[in-house]
């Protein structure tokens, strides 16, 4: 009986160590890594109250380095997870958002611009007087088709 318990426990502190590691590669916020800690603190509990892992006597303050190290893991992963969520694309279309675009030539509310080096088809929803060489600012981009709206800077 003993030896199962001890085996509970036992488990509980791999499966601390599995739930870290994944923690580490799956953006989970947090979840992971708590639970990870938990597992590892009711793992340690169980192998001090059996006397220790394999005959060899543990104590407390190796659980709670352990535990710890896993915080401290798990702060960073999530910090650094929740910072390239906030961060605004700089790739692809939903880069395009917001930037600024050089007029070629324009008809009221359709023309050709160049963004990003490239010519592209760009309407507006209201009529505008662009003229060749003047900056506008794409509001958004739909079937690569850029909408764009005046300058406000």
């Amino acid at each position: 009986m003993r030896d199962n318990i001890f085996m509970v426990g036992f488990y509980l502190v791999l499966l601390a160590f599995v739930l870290i590691i994944i923690e580490a590669h799956i953006p989970s916020f947090g979840v992971l890594g708590i639970t990870a800690i938990i597992s590892l603190l009711v793992g340690g509990k169980i192998i001090v109250d059996a006397g220790g892992i394999f005959g060899i006597p543990l104590d407390w303050p190796i659980f709670i380095g352990l535990a710890t190290g896993m915080i401290i893991v798990t702060a960073i992963a999530s910090r650094i997870v929740i910072r390239s969520l906030k961060k605004k694309p700089i790739s692809g279309i939903e880069g395009m958002i917001g930037g600024h675009v050089h007029i070629v030539e324009w008809s009221q509310t359709t023309g050709l611009v160049i963004a990003q080096g490239e010519l592209w088809q760009a309407v507006s929803l209201h009529p505008h007087s662009f003229q060749r060489g003047d900056i506008a600012q794409i509001g958004a981009v739909h079937e690569l088709i850029l909408h764009i709206h005046p300058n406000k800077s």
